[in-house]
């Protein structure tokens, strides 16, 4: 269990997830005492398999930095939260919470009942015409985040937006800086732009992030999402404009445009966000720039932005007012530090007050917060039943003589009472039994799960978009056990059509001895042309179904045709062609038509 005097923050981003430890100095600094960064893989622009993911990850987060039990504040990232710079009429400090809610109800694309929402003035508090920013996300969204939060052993004491910690960590880490300065926060599925001018803030999320850069380079070089990501880590950069010499490796150099080509499209909408800012907020052009979050890493992005915005462009530090505890790696973290920001935003937030302040409460914190409230008068109602019993235990005692009757005469009663003891034994003992019954049927329905992590398994494995599935039936030593199919027409004259592979049944016991039968799954569907190979996709397909835990499949490299039949796709009037895959399934389970 982490220390109470401890501050521990996490930054959920759409594929990074950070956490760390901070402390509290004397002098009011923080220190940075431990700390953890995590991938979660796959494309973060796809939501359904990011809770399962942040599950997973913040549990191994937990593990690695001992936080269980820990009260954490957290942020959750910018594209999530629907946020409004809003300017509101004159008005009186008292009706300023009315203008606003009625502000609210009028900006948030949802009904105010179905969100969480906070506000906070900005700008000068002075102004006659004051503005807030109104953040609002939906209830249930958040309360799905909150619940993974909780599920890895931590509980919830705050949730902060990913821009306004940048905010924060920024007015903490650069007192020094005055002028108009633009924070440009390079997020995996988005970029948040962050404007500060004096005590002025400003954000704006833009879609645009690393993962579009990949997405690019899978689309320009027919790769997947997993692949891209690790030739853009491994050897991307962005190339150089104007008659620059080119990397030696054409294929190096050619992945480099496609990122240049990606970051033109970001560059065009920071420059219409840095007008937008100008014309419509009234705001001062900036005259530095801040890169920020883990796409500042990638080589070549400060002098692209410099070359495009013509201004001087610096990689965001937000551990500059920052110390280091004697076991944090020194080098480790300067390598981090550009994917940092929140976390010591969040930091900040922690351990006292913050320029912004604005906050999200999912409905687990409210009610903690609300028996927190209540537990004065809890006390108070205590210590008056603790003062009632006192009173009670002195009547008793004078009563002791009324009581000895009463106990007389409680013995003759159980003796008569004594006799339905057997019967609550017999009654006990059938409950048991009846447990052990329920329990077998527990695990049936556990079972059901199964055939919803296969058909997940299988979406899973799509590397592109040129095959697709017709039929998914489950077989019984080589016969199907669900009702015939209609698949379709018959195959025109002389189209060839793809036959079933053949599986080898289980070889038999020992003679009297029953076969156990042979389960398998059957895949049958269509592939277009392609340039990967023509059927090779389905092969593909098929060995990394292999290699799934729900397949008995182990020699499937040297046996291919075995479990596989693929027409081969070489007829020029055809758009599509068929294939059948058929794999033995490695959990043995009763069909039911």
């Amino acid at each position: 269990m982490a220390d109470s005097k401890n501050i521990v923050v996490l930054n959920l981003g759409s594929q990074r997830v950070g956490g760390a430890v901070f402390s509290k100095t004397s002098g009011g600094d923080l220190t940075l005492k431990r700390y953890e960064i995590m991938e979660m893989a796959g494309d973060p622009t796809i939501d359904a398999t990011r809770l399962p993911q942040l599950k997973v990850t913040l549990e191994d987060l937990a593990n690695r930095l001992k936080l269980s039990k820990s009260s954490v504040w957290y942020s959750v990232a910018g594209h999530t939260v629907f946020t409004r710079f809003v300017k509101l009429p004159p008005v009186q400090g008292d009706k300023l919470e009315q203008i606003v809610e009625f502000e609210a109800r009028q900006n948030v694309p949802f009904p105010i009942n179905e969100v969480v929402w906070d506000y906070e003035l900005v700008g000068e508090k002075d102004a006659i015409e004051p503005e807030v920013v109104l953040v609002a996300m939906k209830s249930d969204s958040l309360n799905e985040i909150n619940d993974q939060v909780e599920a890895g052993g931590m509980k919830g004491a705050g949730v902060d937006l990913s821009p306004m910690s940048i905010f924060n960590s920024f007015r903490y880490s650069y007192p020094e800086v005055d002028e108009p300065v633009v924070i440009v926060d390079l997020g995996a599925r988005s970029t948040n732009l962050i404007f500060a001018e004096g005590q002025k803030v400003f954000t704006r999320n833009i879609l645009v992030g690393g993962a579009t850069v990949t997405g690019a380079i899978g689309k320009e070089f027919g790769l997947g999402f997993g692949d891209a990501e690790s030739q853009k880590r491994d050897q991307g950069f962005v190339a150089f404009g104007g008659a620059v010499e080119e990397h030696a490796d054409p294929a190096i150099a050619a992945m480099s445009k496609v990122i240049r080509n990606a970051m033109t499209r970001l560059h065009g909408e920071v420059t219409r966000t840095i007008n937008y800012y100008r014309t419509q907020q009234a705001g001062s052009p900036p005259q530095r720039v801040f890169l920020a979050g883990g796409g500042a890493r990638l080589p070549g992005v400060v002098e692209f932005f410099q070359e495009k915005l013509k201004l001087p462009v610096e990689i965001f530090d937000p551990l500059r007012g920052v110390q280091l505890d004697r076991g944090v790696d020194s080098e480790g973290v300067a390598a981090d530090s550009s994917a940092m920001g929140e976390l010591v935003g969040l930091a900040l937030r922690g351990a006292g007050s913050c320029p912004i302040e604005l906050e999200l409460v999912p409905d687990a914190l409210a009610r903690s917060r609300d028996a927190a409230k209540r537990a004065p008068a809890l006390i108070l109602a205590t210590l008056c039943l603790f003062a009632a019993l006192t009173a009670a235990t002195v009547y008793f005692k004078s009563a002791d003589r009324v009581v000895q009757d009463r106990i007389a005469q409680s013995e003759i009663k159980r003796q008569e009472l004594q006799g339905h003891s057997d019967t609550i034994r017999d009654l006990e003992k059938s409950l048991e039994d009846l447990k052990g019954q329920s329990a077998q049927l527990e695990e049936a329905i556990k079972d059901r799960s199964w055939w919803v992590r296969l058909l997940a398994e299988l979406n899973n494995k799509y590397e592109s978009d040129v095959l697709w599935l017709t039929v998914i039936e489950p077989l019984k030593d080589g016969k199907s056990v669900t009702p015939e199919l209609i698949t379709g027409s018959a195959p025109e004259e002389g189209q060839a059509q793809a036959t079933a592979p053949v599986v080898a049944a289980a070889p038999p016991g020992p003679p009297g001895t029953p076969v156990a039968p042979v389960y398998e799954l059957r895949l049958k569907g269509l592939y277009r042309k392609n340039d990967v190979g023509q059927q090779q996709v389905v092969y593909d397909f098929a060995k990394s179904l292999a290699k799934s835990e729900f397949f008995n499949v182990s020699d499937i490299a040297d046996n291919l045709q075995k479990y596989v039949n693929a027409e081969t796709g070489v007829e020029e009037d055809r758009y599509a062609y068929k294939f059948d895959i058929r794999l033995p399934l490695r959990q043995s389970m009763e069909f039911k038509k």
